[in-house]
């Protein structure tokens, strides 16, 4: 589980040879998905009460957004070690911190487009970065969204039924819902191609068959690698429960476990709402909304829960968005090649004997 060998930082580098093989992100269909999503947006901006959410803001408690935004972004660096860790050696090493670091850009990424096209680029960064085919990073990262769509949704499930006994909200309902059917179309994938590794059907062409063992090879990793993923994914859901703890705190609410699974987790499955990128609008209506539904003495008034998710949004969405672009303008010198910038070796083309995992 020790880190690769390249530092983070290097040599300033330049654009080298374009790569056919970059994904095509920027279609018309994600400028219509930006334009749902300011809409949605918009549309909720005019039921909030902007003069009251401002004084629930200014009476929050920074400090305590500031632990919970420290704990949110500490996650990255964990998503990275777990990543390297499942794809095992790679043609070429870099540290968990590299890894993070790719792992943050896409994600930055996937926060523009729609329908999770982030994934798709991720594993074009991987291929660029760490001479990993791109089916071999596909097949990972189908694994590890498979890993936390489970966790996230049985979660979910289990905090709601604790909330909501006698009734459990239409929206939180639906939410449940949609993060089931993204859990099995996961798990379906993966079925289907441990099923096709055991018996390729004789019509699939040679590279087609190729791709589908590489994709294989690096969605089902070795059971010496489950530990390691236990103990990081554990990690990485345990700061996200504490990012939400933090900035419910910041507002002088003390909540139980179990609302804050509840708030953690419902929105995470609206986020994954394949319309706009990342889920935007839907998310921030789900935040809203379950923090309203949330039973006993609580009493968070409008104002508050309005408050609490535009903190939550300018931290999780916004500010990525703006750190996404600061990082891509100085990417030569983190070493990071995010686009057609890097000539790839014949290691990335060619199956590596290091490939196992």
């Amino acid at each position: 589980m020790a880190g690769g060998g390249d530092a983070l930082l290097s040599e300033p580098a330049r654009p080298t040879q374009e790569d056919p093989g970059v994904p095509n992100l920027w279609g018309w269909r994600t400028w219509v998905s930006m334009g749902i999503a300011l809409t949605a947006l918009t549309v909720m901006a005019l039921y909030v009460d902007f003069e009251e959410m401002w004084r629930e803001f200014l009476k929050a408690d920074k400090r305590f957004a500031l632990l919970g935004f420290f704990a949110h972004y500490a996650t990255y660096y964990f998503r990275g070690a777990r990543w390297k860790f499942v794809l095992g050696q790679t043609p070429r090493r870099a540290s968990r911190v590299k890894y993070g670091l790719v792992v943050f850009f896409y994600n930055f990424v996937d926060n523009l487009v729609p329908a999770k096209l982030g994934d798709l680029y991720a594993a074009h960064m991987a291929r660029i970065n760490f001479e990993v085919r791109r089916s071999e990073a596909l097949g990972s990262l189908v694994f590890l969204r498979m890993v936390d769509g489970w966790i996230v949704l049985g979660l979910a499930a289990v905090s709601s039924w604790v909330l909501f006994v006698d009734r459990m909200p239409v929206l939180v309902f639906w939410a449940l819902v949609f993060g089931l059917a993204f859990a099995i179309v996961a798990s379906a994938i993966m079925v289907v191609f441990v099923v096709l590794n055991r018996k390729m059907p004789a019509w699939v062409p040679e590279k087609a068959e190729r791709m589908i063992r590489d994709f294989r090879g690096r969605m089902v990793p070795s059971r010496n690698r489950v530990v390691g993923v236990v103990i990081f994914t554990t990690i990485i859901w345990t700061l996200e429960c504490l990012w939400i703890y933090w900035l419910t705190y910041a507002f002088g609410l003390e909540l139980g476990l179990t609302a804050i699974v509840f708030l953690t987790m419902i929105p995470l499955l609206a986020s994954v709402v394949p319309i706009t990128p990342a889920g935007a609008g839907f998310v921030e209506f789900t935040l809203y909304a379950c923090l309203l539904s949330l039973p006993g003495p609580i009493g968070i008034s409008r104002a508050m829960a309005a408050s609490i998710t535009f903190l939550n949004r300018i931290i999780d969405y916004w500010l990525h968005i703006v750190l996404g672009i600061l990082i891509w303008g100085i990417r030569y010198r983190l070493g990071l090649y995010s686009w057609r910038e890097r000539t790839v070796g014949r290691t990335a083309e060619t199956p590596s004997s290091s490939a196992n995992s």
